[in-house]
């Protein structure tokens, strides 16, 4: 009798995963028309960079971010977020009164995402609009964003593939470099397990190519979350880079952790 109620519970947990409102999933958006969603993220990142001729730079940032979604219908969704970053940097300089300084970059971002396909095979479509500004530095990024993301689900686990550009649209003060008007691309595949509104894990390696600094950076990326309701989770994230590469010989050394909060209603 007891394995008889496992086996069914073990079924029902399989039916069920492939039908729910899985909201860690990386191809959710809203489920129906109406549904709101927060998604708020607090992290901590440290970035080195360095190269043998005696450049060095150290950054320390503090990210806290609110992703926002309002459902148009089941799969088409208004998508945005708002954040900031506090930034205390430090490193060579040709004046030693720079050497130091500290800043706070404010930016938000607003578009549409598209769920094209929401069978076991999974197409995903996104545009936005975005600006960044550094408040103690009169600067100021304007740019817009594309993404696709392709996957399939499989009974316990999905695989997926990104894709995305950044393309500045108008800027001051070069924020984004020392130019800041080049294209910035970015891919990523990954794995992605959820149990039953229970818990879920997303992990993957992610590749960011920025034309303005010639840089080329692969990161590892892993997620955890655990279902406090199907509809609210609570989860732990990190990045650490593999390898990173900029022009002058640079090389990057990135890692970050924070904890996410999901809510949709």
């Amino acid at each position: 009798m007891l394995k008889q109620t496992l086996l069914a519970s073990s079924l029902l947990c399989i039916a069920g995963t492939a039908v729910a409102a899985d909201v860690t999933n990386p191809f959710y958006l809203t489920s129906e028309k109406g549904e709101i969603g927060f998604i708020t993220s607090a992290e901590i990142k440290n970035i080195t960079e360095k190269n043998e001729y005696g450049y060095y730079s150290k950054s320390r940032q503090k990210i806290l971010k609110e992703d926002m979604r309002y459902g148009i219908t089941d799969s088409l969704a208004l998508i945005g977020s708002i954040g900031n970053t506090w930034d205390r940097w430090k490193g060579s300089w040709d004046n030693p009164d720079k050497a130091r300084r500290d800043n706070e970059n404010i930016n938000w971002s607003a578009g549409l995402g598209w769920n094209v396909f929401s069978g076991p095979a999974r197409w995903q479509l996104s545009a936005q609009y975005g600006q960044d500004r550094l408040k103690n530095f009169d600067g100021e990024y304007k740019y817009v964003s594309a993404e696709t993301k392709l996957g399939y689900q499989f009974k316990t686990f999905l695989p997926y593939v990104t894709g995305g550009v950044e393309i500045p649209v108008g800027q001051k003060s070069g924020i984004k470099g020392i130019a800041g008007d080049k294209f910035i691309y970015n891919a990523k595949a990954g794995v992605y397990q959820g149990k039953c509104e229970v818990w879920a894990l997303d992990a993957g390696v992610r590749l960011t190519y920025d034309e303005n600094r010639e840089s080329r950076v692969v990161t590892a990326e892993a997620e955890a979350s655990y279902y406090i309701t199907p509809k609210a989770t609570i989860g732990v994230y990190g990045t650490y880079a593999l390898d990173g590469r900029a022009k002058y010989d640079v090389d990057i050394y990135d890692k970050s952790a924070g904890i996410r909060l999901r809510l949709f209603f």
